[in-house]
């Protein structure tokens, strides 16, 4: 059986690092035969300092289903045409509009400060030159005042051929990335039977692979998918892991 888990909101909590006792329900999972999978918002980059190092070689989709990793690599990306990502970057810097854009690895913020460049770069690595970056493969671009959504989505239907685009409950910001790039898209392209599959998530990013799944299980109380679900709490989801790995040995 395979388990699929979204992180933030679903098995990380506050943006620290995943706390033992959901680390000890995955690792039962484990050891008790289930094939575990992880789908983030978050590039491989973020997502390493949140997830135990027991589960870096593992099968990580990043960035909505725009990246693929594995054994602490990425393997695969989607990324933007490069002149229409230019062209929109060059329109926010000109509209002053706080940005954050992902490579395959790093990453390059926007001249106009925000707070969340400074949380990112705790995470452990600086972020690098916004000229030269714009030049290499943009995998997401992470908009980070989301009283533009509408603005910018204009000039996204103008400037780019397609995306896809993704909020953040919560936290008044919305993510930009290549069309066709989500967390079901990925989960499918690795193969995987989702009538095979139990997916956990809590955001409007997790909705399609939750309703695909053979059975889903939501965290919190932020989203309804159109299927039958579990709803959990952050204080019963290591509970609920221990009694699946429970399960796959009846």
């Amino acid at each position: 059986m395979n388990f699929v888990f979204d992180l933030d909101g679903t098995t990380v909590f506050h943006a620290q690092r995943m706390h033992d006792d959901i680390k000890g329900g995955l690792l039962a999972l484990q050891s008790n035969g289930g094939k575990l999978y992880f789908a983030t918002a978050r590039p491989l980059r973020d997502t390493l300092p949140v997830l135990p190092e027991c589960f870096w070689h593992h099968p990580i989709i990043g960035c909505n289903g725009a990246m693929f990793s594995e054994h602490k690599a990425v393997v695969s990306a989607h990324s933007f045409e490069p002149k229409q990502i230019t062209t929109l970057l060059t329109w926010l810097d000109n509209h002053e509009i706080a940005y954050l854009f992902d490579g395959h690895w790093q990453y390059a913020i926007s001249n106009k400060p925000h707070h969340f460049h400074q949380h990112v770069a705790e995470l452990g690595i600086p972020p690098g030159s916004n000229e030269q970056l714009r030049h290499e493969p943009i995998v997401k671009l992470l908009v980070l005042e989301d009283e533009h959504h509408e603005r910018v989505k204009q000039v996204c239907e103008q400037t780019l051929s397609s995306f896809e685009t993704y909020h953040h409950n919560g936290h008044h910001c919305f993510d930009l990335v290549p069309a066709r790039s989500n967390k079901l898209t990925a989960l499918l392209e690795l193969g995987l039977d989702m009538q095979q599959t139990v997916c956990f998530g809590n955001d409007v990013n997790d909705i399609a692979m939750l309703e695909a799944a053979q059975q889903a299980y939501v965290v919190g109380e932020q989203i309804t998918p159109n299927c039958d679900y579990v709803q959990l709490t952050q204080e019963t989801v290591a509970q609920t892991l221990h009694q699946l790995a429970n399960n796959l040995c009846a």
